[in-house]
């Protein structure tokens, strides 16, 4: 092509005829011209067409990496529905004086102990923040959630901190000096923990547990940590939601 367009200009010269050579001359940079934009016209196309495909991807991801987390943060909730009912289940025993109920103690205590914590990051959300990538996110409400997350979830897992440092640092001692606590462990019905049955010399003493006034203080202290820990778990929860429907459309849109 390019020797056929060399042939054409040297024919106009040897003729001499100048208007027509510039008339030719002036087409034939048009014709590069358009040539040209037509070229990075495909090449933009195909670039954009690569970023769509690299944004579904990303979204998709995303989409299963917070789905996990509803479901992580649901089953940390209806743990905590099972520590409130086992705390509300000891003050009425404390309330009602009945220490040799025949209701499980060690049990209830078991339940106590445990302080459900968040512990999963979505590693397509920390690839996009920490990449940039998530400036390939079209929709601006969207992003905006996605950098808010990291900080909503440092909430709610602050609670989480104060309540698990509250049991391990003062409940529990407590509950050491009148109980055997491998009997409490082994007596736990959420968390499969395998504990050793062992001969013990600890003598149990809820009667003593159950009059102490910091024990009784302590659970209800607790209870306002727990509830405030559904709570917060419940608000991001919510804002999930609402990242997964917003990547369902954006997904469907493409």
């Amino acid at each position: 092509m390019i020797k056929f367009f060399r042939n054409i200009r040297k024919k106009l010269l040897a003729e001499g005829n100048t208007s027509k050579y510039l008339k030719y001359a002036i087409g034939e940079i048009v014709l590069v011209v358009i040539g040209i934009l037509i070229a990075l016209q495909i090449n933009n196309w195909n670039e954009n067409r690569l970023e769509q495909n690299e944004e579904i991807k990303l979204l998709e991801n995303l989409k299963i990496d917070f789905q996990q987390t509803i479901l992580e943060f649901e089953g940390m909730n209806n743990n905590r529905r099972s520590i409130l009912s086992a705390n509300y289940t000891l003050t009425d025993i404390i309330s009602n004086s009945n220490f040799s109920s025949e209701i499980s103690i060690d049990s209830l205590l078991a339940t106590t102990f445990i302080v459900p914590t968040f512990n999963g990051k979505s590693g397509s959300l920390m690839v996009l923040l920490n990449s940039g990538k998530i400036n390939l996110l079209e929709n601006d409400k969207l992003k905006s959630l996605l950098f808010s997350w990291p900080s909503e979830v440092e909430d709610m897992t602050e609670g989480e901190i104060d309540s698990k440092l509250l049991t391990n640092q003062n409940y529990i001692p407590i509950i050491r000096k009148y109980a055997d606590l491998s009997y409490i462990i082994r007596a736990n019905t959420i968390l499969p923990i395998d504990v050793k049955l062992r001969k013990s010399n600890i003598e149990k003493d809820y009667n003593g547990l159950f009059n102490n006034k910091e024990f009784e203080n302590l659970l209800y202290h607790l209870e306002l940590y727990t509830l405030d820990n559904i709570q917060e778990t419940k608000s991001l929860i919510g804002i999930a939601e609402t990242i997964v429907e917003i990547i369902n459309k954006e997904i469907k849109s493409k």
